[in-house]
């Protein structure tokens, strides 16, 4: 489930960041597009949970790993959007009118110039969202009853006939971290420099 919210943000997110950053939407600026994402976030989860249960309601989704899989791509999607735009912006566009120059067209300096000059930028993201998505709990909580559970509601209904065994839930608690933990490990040469990016002005 975390993974599969993780690859349609990040994945929506570099492509809308990328938008942002390189081309000018009027009617809407692009200061209000962002924004607008941002202000997803702006309301505590608590307040969307109703509407989200209706939506999965009414989409016959309640306790399937796709409701939660839509559910956390939508919360972490706002962070991927603000982290790709700042680093596409810091991505000298020269390189990819270079390439258009030499005949490649938008897609293809996207694909091959830009896209890997913002690799770290993309693993931080990922490794965000990821995070945010195994961590996640209130919805997990309301929009699953047994079959799609995650770990992190399992972990807070153990409870024995005779009161909770808390070298269980320990061992499960450990279990819950490894994951982020084993991620954040394998990319965080490219954390700390995908995190900076826009974050120094010249």
């Amino acid at each position: 489930m975390a993974v599969g919210a993780t690859i349609i943000a990040t994945t929506l997110g570099t492509l809308a960041g990328y938008g942002l950053a390189r081309f000018r939407f009027y009617g809407w600026g692009n200061k209000d597009i962002t924004m607008w994402f941002l202000s997803q976030r702006f309301l505590p989860p608590m307040v969307t949970v109703i509407p989200f249960f209706l939506v999965i309601q009414t989409l016959n989704l309640l306790d399937t790993h796709l409701a939660l899989i839509l559910v956390n791509a939508t919360f972490t999607m706002p962070f991927a959007v603000l982290l790709m735009r700042d680093a596409f912006k810091e991505l000298p566009p020269e390189l990819e009118e270079s390439a258009w120059v030499d005949g490649a067209s938008r897609w293809q300096s996207f694909r091959h110039i830009s896209l890997p000059l913002a690799a770290p930028a993309i693993a931080a993201t990922a490794v965000i969202c990821f995070a945010f998505s195994w961590n996640e709990f209130l919805f997990a909580l309301i929009l699953t009853l047994k079959d799609a559970q995650p770990i992190t509601v399992i972990i807070a209904g153990v409870e024995h006939t005779q009161g909770i065994q808390f070298w269980f839930v320990a061992t499960r608690l450990l279990l819950a971290i490894l994951p982020p933990a084993l991620l954040a490990l394998l990319v965080q040469r490219y954390i700390v420099r995908g995190l900076t990016f826009g974050a120094v002005k010249g």
